[in-house]
């Protein structure tokens, strides 16, 4: 019944929810961030921290920063890719699992979905795969 836990932030660096690092305090957004992330995982076949020479950025920014443009092309594992095709259905699921993803790795916990919706998307998105 509480809304939240206070704990020391422990974790992998890279899946810890920002909040959660700042606050100490661990709430049912705290896992959906980090299953966030894995979403985007996933979806780029990356890894959780990106190395350029001697700089580091998260999977977060790495997205964030490739597909705002539109072009989700740019930050697709080139695996999915190449399996799609040119199916426009293929293309708008990936766009509204990378909008999932997204949404439940906004930096703050409020803005996240609950876990509950986060499935029901999932959801969505696959039986839409089946109805093609």
């Amino acid at each position: 019944m509480q809304s939240h836990v206070v704990d020391e932030p422990k974790g992998t660096y890279g899946y810890l929810d920002p909040a959660y690092m700042r606050s100490g305090y661990i709430s049912e957004k705290t896992d959906i961030y980090s299953f966030g992330v894995l979403l985007l995982i996933l979806l780029t076949g990356q890894k959780v921290v990106l190395q350029y020479q001697e700089e580091f950025e998260s999977i977060i920014s790495y997205v964030k920063r490739h597909a705002s443009d539109g072009q989700i092309q740019t930050v697709v594992d080139p695996k999915i890719l190449g399996q799609m095709g040119e199916d426009k259905q293929a293309q708008e699921q990936l766009h509204l699992f990378l909008a999932l993803a997204l949404s439940c790795t906004q930096d703050e916990s409020e803005a996240r979905p609950d876990m509950i919706d986060v499935a029901k998307e999932l959801i969505l998105i696959e039986k839409s795969v089946l109805l093609r």
